[in-house]
């Protein structure tokens, strides 16, 4: 299912996936390992939203891992409207047939970028010395708009009113032990529940959940958009409470750097930069203000695959517009893994996590400057 390789940007968990690293490789990678950038800056300033800023001084490629989900939007967008250009970058991206072969070959430097979710792949690899790194927020849930969220049986609506309610539910989830699981145990925590107070059942793509929820059996489950839409427009369920009070600092989606990108600090900086400026064209143009919609739909829509009439409907994911996101959170899910055995080591999240690139492009874009009259 389309959904499964591109969920949220997603990065399967698998408890071995660093056994494969060494050898691994993306399917469609065509290259043996990302090649070396240069570093040499043009000696001309141009003119950057918010600041002048030095380009690369010549067009240098970035490996970016393509994952066809609207919430790569910073990365569409500052690719269609020519702000990696403007730097001095070139985005290659690659295709994968999974979020597994992706973190694969970001872990093994055959590619420079991905999205993915935080998973225990990307806390062991660490620890088995293929370290990849967070660098900016890639999606989060916004109040009122869950991007991934709990969804119940419609039958249920009216009778599940509280966390405590859930107990003795069917919850469908597309893995165990990974993200989906994480925001459900979350939810359950709320009604002093655990994972043993409800039944879990696997069903590996998001589109079957919702066909398991129509069917009955399924009570509920773990949704991404735009199966959360699906869901909820055919009738079929409805979001159970805003995955904000549940999960309020909980990341969807970071981007991701390479060992070897990270160290390449005039590129990667310059990366950010760009993908930031594409993050507050979104947020500016679509996610806080219609002023713009129809051009953000149209490149979003021409990358993702996903026509503009669904991407009308969906709740965006959150970008935040400075790109940081909370390392206290990335320090919790990594007890989280821990709890349930997938993590063994101990990796402090202040050494995974890279926000320096982030901190360089905000002096630049200076402050974001949210649309004074915000659509609901």
């Amino acid at each position: 299912m389309r959904l499964k390789a591109r969920s949220i940007g997603v990065v399967a968990v698998i408890g071995s996936v660093v056994t494969s690293l060494l050898a691994g490789c993306g399917q469609n990678a065509t290259k043996n390992s990302a090649p070396a950038h240069s570093t040499v800056l043009s000696k001309t300033v141009i003119h950057f939203p918010g600041g002048n800023v030095k380009p690369l001084a010549h067009l240098t490629t970035v490996y970016v891992a393509d994952d066809k989900d609207p919430a790569g939007a910073g990365i569409m967008l500052a690719n269609a409207l020519g702000y990696f250009k403007q730097l001095g970058i070139r985005v290659k991206l690659e295709t994968f047939n999974s979020g597994a072969d992706e973190f694969n070959s970001l872990a093994a430097n055959q590619i420079d970028v991905a999205r993915g979710l935080i998973s225990a792949a990307f806390f062991n690899s660490y620890s088995q010395g293929l370290p990849v790194y967070l660098v900016a927020d890639g999606g989060h849930n916004l109040p009122g708009r869950p991007y991934f969220a709990l969804v119940l049986r419609k039958s249920l609506q009216g009778r599940i009113k509280t966390y405590s309610q859930l107990k003795g539910l069917k919850i469908g989830l597309v893995s165990f032990g990974n993200v989906n699981q994480l925001f459900l145990d979350r939810a359950l925590a709320k009604g002093h529940l655990t994972n043993h107070d409800v039944h879990l059942v696997v069903v590996d793509s998001f589109s079957d959940l919702v066909t398991a929820m129509g069917n009955g059996a399924v009570d509920g489950a773990m949704l991404v958009e735009p199966d959360i839409y699906r869901a909820t427009s055919e009738g079929i369920g409805f979001v159970f409470k805003d995955p904000t009070q549940y999960a309020p600092q909980e990341e969807a989606s970071t981007l991701m750097f390479s060992s070897n990108f990270v160290k390449d600090t005039p590129v990667a900086r310059r990366f950010i930069l760009a993908y930031l400026e594409g993050v507050r064209y979104f947020d500016t143009h679509f996610v806080y203000s219609h002023q713009g919609e129809n051009r953000v739909l149209h490149i979003i829509s021409q990358d993702s695959g996903d026509p503009v009439s669904l991407l009308t409907h969906i709740n965006p994911a959150g970008l935040s517009p400075y790109g940081t996101f909370s390392v206290a959170q990335v320090q919790q899910d990594e007890n989280w893994y821990q709890q349930y055995g997938t993590v063994t080591h101990n990796v402090p999240a202040t050494k995974l996590v890279n926000l320096s690139f982030v901190k360089w492009a905000d002096q630049i874009l200076g402050p974001y400057h949210y649309p004074k009259n915000p659509h609901p």
